[in-house]
């Protein structure tokens, strides 16, 4: 008569479940002390996804694609718990402003707008920031929610990499730049280290001009500096939205028309020499000496005759 088997399971079944548990816990461990290469894994999962014709799309919390790379932080409000990665950009070629010599000057800011238009698609920001064209003049507006942390002028880092996008562009122009900060109606807290919301917003724009010319070597001799604290809103400071708006960042690029081969600086002059700031000691004014400009084509102008206000 055969024997029956004894009841439950084999014996060598519970150390086989021992040894898999073990295992496990093993992997688990691995995985914990595990650093992923985010940027290596973004860049095989890209390149598998254009493969199979899939969009790319970034899924990945804390990171943004731009041009098929990526820039570490996410910008849109980021929460304190969502991890963050933060990676230099590889080297992207920037696109080319194609200004011909006998442009005028508004064409050339058009040109301008839209290549910097262009940039800021690759980038998915064109909704984030602002950029108009008024004639000869172009405005690129950055707020402050992806510029600066609340209450501080010190750049973050995502701003900074939009920066070293936008800037190169600009740079391949000759026109006078004019950084310009704004901030809203609300007063600052006694506890802040700047004095009033003018001291905040020229901080701010100063900032950015260090940028500009420390990483991105553009040309002092073109840059201007202007703080308006709250004094040029472009939306009601009476709504949250509204202050959202005003609290801002702006470039304005002046592109005016080049007579005789002068760039804009030199007074319109071909002699290269510039038009003087102001009454001098022979009594001279703006548009005087070497100029063709009328008195009333430097009403609007200010200082040295050949920058003009930026208007809100």
């Amino acid at each position: 008569m055969a024997k029956k088997p004894a009841a439950g399971a084999p014996a060598w079944m519970a150390t086989f479940a021992d040894l898999m548990s073990l295992l496990l816990v093993l992997f688990v461990l691995l995985l914990t002390f595990a650093e992923m290469d985010v940027v290596k894994y973004k860049a095989i999962a890209g390149s598998v996804k254009a493969a199979f014709g899939f969009a790319k799309d970034d899924q990945l919390a804390g990171v943004i694609e731009m041009d098929g790379s990526l820039l570490g932080k996410a910008i849109k409000n980021p929460s304190p718990d969502t991890p963050r990665v933060i990676t230099e950009l590889p080297p992207v070629q920037t696109p080319q402003v194609d200004i011909e010599k006998n442009d005028t000057g508004q064409e050339r800011a058009e040109k301008l707008e839209n290549t910097i238009e262009t940039v800021l698609q690759r980038m998915g920001l064109t909704e984030e920031i602002g950029i108009e064209r008024k004639g000869d003049e172009v405005v690129v507006r950055f707020p402050d929610d992806i510029a600066f942390p609340s209450g501080s002028s010190q750049i973050n880092e995502e701003f900074g990499a939009i920066l070293d996008r936008v800037l190169p562009v600009i740079n391949q122009t000759d026109g006078t730049v004019i950084v310009a900060g704004h901030t809203d109606n609300i007063p600052l807290s006694p506890s802040s280290r700047f004095q009033s919301n003018w001291d905040l917003s020229a901080s701010r724009a100063t900032s950015v001009l260090h940028w500009m010319i420390n990483e991105n070597h553009m040309d002092p001799n073109r840059l201007i500096l202007q703080g308006f604290g709250d004094s040029r809103p472009i939306a009601d400071n009476g709504t949250p939205e509204g202050r959202a708006k005003n609290r801002r960042v702006e470039l304005t690029i002046i592109l005016e028309d080049q007579q005789g081969g002068a760039k804009p600086g030199n007074g319109g002059s071909g002699s290269g020499s510039s038009a003087p700031a102001g009454p001098s000691g022979n009594g001279s004014t703006p548009g005087q000496q070497g100029s063709t400009a009328t008195p009333q084509e430097d009403s609007g102008r200010v200082g040295t005759g050949f920058i003009r206000q930026s208007r809100p």
